[in-house]
C-alpha cells in the first residue's frame, strides 16, 4: 500500500510517497518533490496540474493522499494558494483524501517517531510531506 503525503505551502504542493506500513516502509520516487500552481491560474494551468497529480498517483499505486489542513482563521491563516490547492485536490483526487491538522502530526511523532527511518531531514518541506504520508500508512 502506498500513501502520498502533500504539504501545502503557498502556491506549492510538496509531495512524498511512502510504500509499506508504519512499521516497515520506504520512500518511493524521491526525485519528485513539488508542484507549483502559478498565481492566478487558468483552466489550462489547473488541468495540467490535475493531470500531473493523477499520473503520479497511478504510477506509484497510491491508495490515499494525506494533506495538511489549512488554518482558516487568525494570524497564520492559509494563503490563497493553499485555498486553491485544496479545491483542486478535493475536486479531482482519484483516491481518498485525508486532511490532517499539525496537532495530529505532533501526536504521531510521540507515538511512532522511532518508526520514521527514511525521514528526509535535509529538506524541511519534504520532511513535512513525509509526515503526512506516514499518517496515511496502516
Amino acid at each position: 500500500m502506498a500513501a502520498g503525503g502533500i504539504f501545502l505551502k503557498g502556491n506549492f504542493a510538496h509531495i512524498v510517497t511512502l510504500d509499506g506500513t508504519k512499521n516497515d516502509h520506504k520512500m518511493i520516487d524521491e526525485k519528485f518533490d513539488k508542484i507549483e500552481m502559478v498565481k492566478n491560474p487558468s483552466q489550462k494551468d489547473v488541468a495540467k496540474i490535475c493531470d500531473t497529480i493523477a499520473r503520479y498517483i497511478k504510477k506509484n499505486d497510491i491508495t490515499i493522499l494525506t494533506v495538511n489542513r489549512r488554518i482558516t482563521a487568525g494570524q497564520m491563516a492559509g494563503a490563497a494558494g493553499t485555498f486553491l490547492w485544496e479545491g483542486v485536490l478535493l475536486a479531482t483526487s482519484p483516491v481518498p483524501l485525508n486532511f490532517v491538522h499539525a496537532a495530529t502530526l505532533r501526536s504521531t511523532v510521540k507515538k511512532f517517531g522511532d518508526l520514521k527511518k527514511t525521514f528526509p531531514e535535509e529538506n524541511v518541506l519534504q520532511s513535512k510531506a513525509y509526515d503526512f504520508a506516514f499518517e496515511g500508512l496502516k
